[in-house]
């Protein structure tokens, strides 16, 4: 299923998942069943889920028949009633999902989208928006994405399966923070030579 979330599964992908712990717990449950007989439906689904994701990425028809398509229930600040009973939504599921997104105020959302997981996106009218450096004219230096170089008490050469850094490197860094690398629980830097330490305790 790659790398999402049980929660961002489509709804192919969730059955399928179901469908391969239901066919591979056979086996331990029936001993008189050899375990290679469970191998030619697991890889049926397999093959199956592969050939539906290769579908959904060439064939935009193909996806939106499969996983769907987003749905708009507020637009232009107006919320579409209509669309929240297709899409048996109710007023207390759209006030609860904008609470996760930090909105308490209904009559702050200029757009929202139901996604195709289910999950709500929200655009904020613009006077209810957070400022931003660009808003007044600030310009602001980037850091850069902190990459983790030590953790757990040991160190990191290799986080996001980029280029390697050296264990020299590390050592050097460590100079800077005096401290023993065994004692500490997180130290990141980012592009401008800033770090961030967290001690154990």
């Amino acid at each position: 299923m790659g790398k999402r979330q049980i929660g961002e599964l489509k709804p192919h992908e969730l059955v399928i998942t179901i469908l391969l712990s239901a066919v591979a717990v056979i086996p331990l449950e029936e001993n008189s069943m050899p375990p290679a007989n469970c191998l030619v439906p697991i890889i049926l689904f397999i093959s199956l889920e592969i050939l539906v994701s290769t579908l959904s990425m060439k064939s935009l028809k193909f996806r939106n028949l499969i996983q769907g398509k987003p749905t708009f229930i507020i637009r232009k600040g107006k919320l579409d009633q209509k669309k929240l009973r297709e899409l048996r939504f109710t007023i207390d599921d759209i006030v609860d999902a904008l609470r996760q997104k930090d909105i308490f105020d209904l009559s702050e959302v200029e757009d929202a989208v139901i996604e195709t997981n289910g999950s709500i996106s929200v655009l904020p009218k613009a006077e209810y928006k957070p400022l931003t450096p660009s808003d007044v004219g600030i310009s602001v230096e980037e850091k850069g994405m902190p990459i983790t170089i030590v953790m757990d008490g040991k160190p990191v050469t290799e986080y996001f399966n980029e280029d390697k850094i050296k264990n020299s490197e590390i050592e050097l860094v460590m100079q800077t923070v005096n401290c023993d690398i065994k004692k500490i629980m997180l130290l990141t830097i980012n592009d401008n030579s800033n770090t961030y330490l967290i001690n154990k305790q």
